[in-house]
């Protein structure tokens, strides 16, 4: 039941989340070795050049499946895929059904010592991730802008999975 809950889900179809995530894997599919580049940014929601925003919404699901390609290309590094904060309701399968091994995913989930936020620091530091998915509000994680715009790992903010589920 899971996972086809968790199939359901996808990416809100805005111009710049739908331009940034099919930027990304076109950069990936393309061979190219830095996933970043500078844009310009005509969104008033966007608050990163670097944290990719991506909001779930169940009516489409084209921007899902470029976001998967993009983790599956992205795993091929033998580097893990990792989840910051994933909620309850979401499912890792979702991430097998598209190719990428089970061994390959790590999952960081918040403590009373380390926040989403300072885990997203560590895994953007650590340079032992292909990328990273946060779970959240793009908001809670403004201030990993600029380490994000160093950073070699891309990094998306997923915000509104959560919410699906009431």
């Amino acid at each position: 039941m899971k996972q086809t809950h968790a199939i359901s889900h996808s990416v809100q179809n805005s111009p710049f989340t739908r331009s940034v995530v099919r930027d990304c894997y076109a950069r990936v599919a393309t061979g190219s070795q830095r996933i970043h580049s500078p844009m310009n940014i005509v969104s008033s929601d966007v608050t990163s050049h670097h944290l990719v925003p991506v909001k779930i919404y169940r009516d489409n699901m084209s921007e899902l499946a470029y976001l998967l390609r993009l983790l599956k290309n992205l795993s091929e590094s033998n580097k893990w895929i990792t989840l910051i904060a994933p909620p309850a309701g979401f499912s890792a399968s979702l991430l097998t059904q598209a190719g990428i091994d089970a061994k390959q995913i790590r999952v960081a989930r918040p403590t009373y010592q380390h926040n989403a936020l300072s885990l997203l620091e560590k895994a953007l530091t650590s340079n032992t991730s292909a990328v990273v998915l946060a779970f959240g509000q793009t908001d809670d994680f403004r201030t990993v802008e600029q380490l994000a715009a160093i950073s070699d790992t891309p990094a998306f903010v997923i915000d509104g999975f959560a919410a699906q589920f009431h």
